[in-house]
């Protein structure tokens, strides 16, 4: 049973707004038109076990329901639309929570009817309302998303990450059946017309900025309170989104390091930043940032004593940075990537991730981080974020990779301080993230494919890692580790 309240909270204080459906029960059908008529209009909530005066009623066997909730959604709107069903205990009670973005293929039907909002009424679409969201539909097949990348062949894109959509999407929807690699592509529109377009090098290139180098991800670590040009560290993160997702989290989390308590026999440990909340900064920024300028960007800056991210791309029109605090539209800038993220995870519930960052940075004793928007820049920061990297390290005297490993010792005699550091911090990174590949780990510790390639024949030679596994789908896993 997720336990989220205080999405629940949010969403109750807002109730009347004509994206928040309150419900003390619904069949099927009538839940099924009112998150078409959302899906089709800009996004919306509905929450089931509540009344329209918000009295909490709650609704039984909440988690089997919210099961029976998505398979039904699933199957019977067309076409499939990205959609959170989840069980939430709140003031002792079991809600069930139903989220949507707004559609990128309208117009969506369900039971062949197509079903808009008006207001707080749901009803069927008349003619002008179902040819405007053809229009709608016609002009997003021609955004950014949607282009063909030039030069882009199916063998471009790594293979295994769409087999792990794939498979996610098995899981989530047994009945879905595609015939290969590629189909699932075309039924995602990620392939259109025979072309691969800019949203599927994104997520799934294995070299992403040969075609698109904005994609490209900057993250500079300065030794103090402002940029200079002396800097601990500065990484460019180049791979598709879910491989630079693996790399930025990673480092993030040796960089930022832990406490570590030892009472007795009790071994603690409590980490230094709101996990949680800068995930969902960053996935946002990822997801969200504007990739169709051949100026966009997106940087991740750590001092000593914030963290800023920033992306190229302002606001939706019509959000303001005071709205990005309260229920509003979700007005997707790439859809397609979103969607994508969706599946595998990356996106818990669909809407919920501002809320979430002010939550997590309030439960773990963090200030709550500021949005600033200007010059067609969106920046997030986090005031007291900081690394925690020792002083030797900002003096230059030892390698800045020590203090923060995981606590991975390398013992290999006629090795220099430097390359050991490199070497603990390869095996922490494949203890924490089990079949990495090559490429995975050379983004990670910024060095080229043979001084990579090198760093790993050494921990090979010496029993600390092997390799697991065919060249495709294989990878590198600490010595011992089942």
């Amino acid at each position: 049973m997720d336990s989220n309240s205080f999405i629940i909270d949010n969403l109750l204080q807002q109730a009347g707004n004509e994206s928040i459906e309150l419900r003390a029960s619904a069949k099927l059908e009538v839940i099924a038109k009112e998150i078409t008529s959302f899906i089709n209009g800009h996004g919306g909530d509905m929450i089931l076990g509540v009344d329209d005066n918000k009295n909490i009623i709650g609704i039984e066997n909440a988690k089997q329901y919210a099961i029976d909730i998505q398979t039904y959604l699933s199957e019977n709107i067309v076409p499939v639309a990205p959609i959170s069903v989840l069980p939430i205990l709140y003031k002792h009670k079991e809600l069930i929570l139903i989220s949507v973005w707004e559609g990128a293929k309208k117009p969506y039907s369900y039971k062949q009817v197509i079903y808009n909002r008006v207001g707080n009424n749901t009803g069927i679409a008349k003619n002008k309302e179902i040819v405007s969201l053809i229009e709608n539909r016609k002009k997003a097949d021609f955004n950014w998303e949607r282009m063909p990348v030039l030069g882009a062949e199916f063998d471009d894109l790594d293979i295994y990450e769409i087999q792990r959509t794939i498979e996610l999407v098995k899981k989530r929807d047994p009945q879905h059946t595609f015939t290969d690699e590629e189909d699932f592509l075309i039924q995602q529109g990620l392939i259109l017309n025979g072309n691969i377009t800019n949203s599927c090098i994104v997520l799934f290139g294995k070299s992403p900025t040969r075609f698109i180098p904005q994609s490209k991800i900057r993250l500079t670590v300065y030794p103090d309170k402002s940029a200079t040009n002396t800097f601990l560290e500065d990484r460019f993160f180049e791979g598709n989104i879910f491989s630079n997702i693996t790399s930025i989290f990673t480092y993030l989390d040796a960089l930022y390091a832990k406490i570590i308590k030892i009472e007795g026999i009790h071994r603690t440990e409590k980490k230094n930043y709101p996990e949680i909340a800068l995930r969902e900064g960053i996935l946002n920024a990822i997801i969200h940032r504007d990739y169709k300028s051949a100026n966009g960007f997106m940087q991740i800056s750590i001092f000593s004593d914030r963290t800023e991210i920033s992306n190229f791309g302002s606001l939706p029109e019509g959000i303001t940075v005071a709205d990005l605090k309260k229920e509003h539209p979700s007005i997707l800038r790439n859809p397609d990537i979103a969607n994508i993220c969706f599946i595998r995870q990356y996106i818990e519930m669909v809407g919920s991730g501002i809320i979430r960052i002010l939550s997590e940075c309030k439960k773990n004793g963090f200030k709550a981080p500021k949005w600033f928007d200007k010059n067609n820049v969106l920046s997030l920061i986090f005031s007291g974020v900081s690394h925690h990297v020792n002083e030797n390290v900002k003096e230059g005297k030892t390698s800045k990779y020590e203090g923060i490993n995981e606590g991975i010792i390398v013992n290999i005699e006629g090795i220099n301080e430097s390359i050991k550091g490199v070497l603990e911090q390869i095996l922490s990174y494949i203890n924490k993230n089990p079949m990495l590949k090559t490429s995975d780990i050379e983004v990670f510790i910024n060095k080229s494919n043979a001084t990579t390639e090198r760093y790993l024949k050494i921990l090979k030679e010496n029993k600390y890692i092997e390799y697991i596994g065919s060249n495709k789908t294989g990878g590198y896993k600490i010595l011992g580790k089942k």
